[in-house]
This record gives structure tokens, sequence and C-alpha cells, in this order.
């Protein structure tokens, strides 16, 4: 029994998730909008896998690689991009061209 005025804690909650068994089932009707599709499921499946057994230290590094194969799978074709996303990925790229700041 906990001491006056203070709650018991909670009892911890078993969940049994598979990062795996998700992934799996949300690609599973995926529609192939990508010429890619079946390598990047496979990619996507085994990044899952990694995170299910413990990628230890790369786990976010796992975690951001599989968001990332994932929006690539379940990107609508012919969405909304408005050239925003292709934008912030050429940040880091550097350029070969004459600088327009100069």
């Amino acid at each position: 029994m906990p001491p006056r005025g203070r709650k018991a804690a909670p009892a911890p909650v078993e969940l049994d998730l598979s990062v795996e068994a998700e992934v799996r089932a949300e690609l599973v009707d995926a529609v192939q909008i990508h010429p890619a599709h079946r390598s990047l499921v496979a990619t996507a499946y085994t990044l899952a896998r990694k995170l299910d057994e413990g990628a230890g230290m790369a786990t976010a590094a796992v975690s951001k690689e599989l968001r990332a194969t994932l929006d690539a799978i379940l990107k609508e074709a012919g969405g909304d991009d408005d050239g925003l996303d292709a934008f912030v990925n050429g940040l880091g790229v550097p350029s070969m061209g004459p600088s327009p700041f100069s």
C-alpha cells in the first residue's frame, strides 16, 4: 500500500506491438505508384524487423529511414507537391553554379 496521500503507480501495460507486423498491415493494399515499389516494400519490412530486434544506437536513424521509405511508398500519385520538399531536400546539396547572392 502506498504512503498516505500518494497514489499507487499504475501497473505497466503489456503491449505486444510489432513494428514489422504494423508495417506489413499498412502496406498490404498499398498502390504501386513508385517504379521500385517492391524493393521499397522489402526495405520497409527489413527496417521494421531491425527495429523489432533492437537497433541499439542506430534506432533513430533506422526509424527515420523507415519513415522516408513509407513516405515514398504511400505518397499519393499526383499529390499536392508544391516544390517545398524538393527545395528543403536540396538545401544540403552544394551548388555548382554562380551564387545568386554575390
